[in-house]
């Protein structure tokens, strides 16, 4: 059936499970963001291991908020997670992971006769290498995003929060947004004529790329290929930078996703599944 290994610390935990992670890095961006998170507001509630015939096999951890993440890894080690977390009483709000892995976790842990809850987000993770040149579209200069832009910032969070399917919390997008400023993260693109026009930056990162978080362009401005060019500029930042992907996610599923028609490459579909 298999190991679980657990560990009294994320040092302990990230000393075993990062060179595994690394395998499908894009996959587990997660891990490494949740790892700089731990520094300043805790430690996971749980992390852990599971080994089959010796080798390790998924990698997990449960948030402080309760939600379990699992890693990309084999279909029966998940199974055998759940199986564990079901034994040890597990009280968890929800399951983050690509959606063939939350799905194994969840048929095994609500057996044939539970029901999910309705709410479940839904993401496409791209990647696309730094070197690639857009030759369709200009690369924009940029500007970093200055306090006495906030106001702006502000105003566009929060419309990119209730715009997004389904609706993030904007309270939390607007603490995401403005830690992106403080670190020289978030930027604006203006046009000669028009002035500010869309917004954009890196959210997290992982050893190898930077994730491309909170594209936005003015309502009244869409359409204009102001959004191919912020893109073409942050990826020209993050080349600038050394960082040789950067990756990003979107809750479009259509048949005109500007990412790919960008040249950028689909990853996995990625789910977030609430249990209560």
């Amino acid at each position: 059936m298999g190991k679980v290994q657990t560990y009294g610390n994320l040092a302990s935990y990230f000393s075993k499970a990062e060179p595994f992670l690394f395998e499908d890095e894009f996959k587990n961006n997660l891990f490494w963001e949740l790892a700089k998170v731990s520094r300043t507001r805790g430690n996971p509630s749980w992390a852990g291991n599971v080994f089959l015939n010796g080798k390790l096999s998924i990698s997990s951890l449960i948030t402080p908020s309760g939600y379990l993440v699992i890693s990309e890894g084999a279909g029966e080690a998940i199974i055998r997670l759940a199986k564990y977390g079901k034994a040890k009483k597990w009280k968890i709000k929800g399951v983050t992971g690509s959606q063939e892995s939350v799905g194994f976790f969840i048929r095994e842990w609500l057996g044939k006769t539970g029901t999910l809850p309705a709410e479940r987000k839904d993401f496409m993770i791209y990647s696309v290498p730094c070197d690639q040149i857009f030759k369709a579209f200009p690369e924009p200069t940029l500007e970093v995003v200055k306090p006495e832009s906030w106001p702006r910032i502000q105003t566009w969070t929060t419309l990119f929060a209730n715009e997004s399917n389904p609706p993030v919390n904007a309270n939390a997008l607007l603490t995401i947004s403005r830690e992106m400023m403080k670190r020289g993260n978030l930027f604006l693109m203006r046009k000669e004529g028009v002035g500010a026009c869309a917004m954009g930056g890196f959210g997290r990162s992982t050893p190898n790329s930077l994730v491309i978080n909170e594209v936005f362009v003015a309502k009244e401005l869409r359409g204009m290929g102001y959004g191919s060019e912020l893109i073409s500029g942050l990826i020209g930042e993050a080349r600038r930078r050394e960082v040789s992907k950067c990756i990003l996610f979107s809750d479009f599923f259509g048949p005109k996703n500007l990412y790919e028609r960008l040249g950028f490459e689909k990853v996995v579909t990625f789910c977030e599944q609430a249990l209560d």
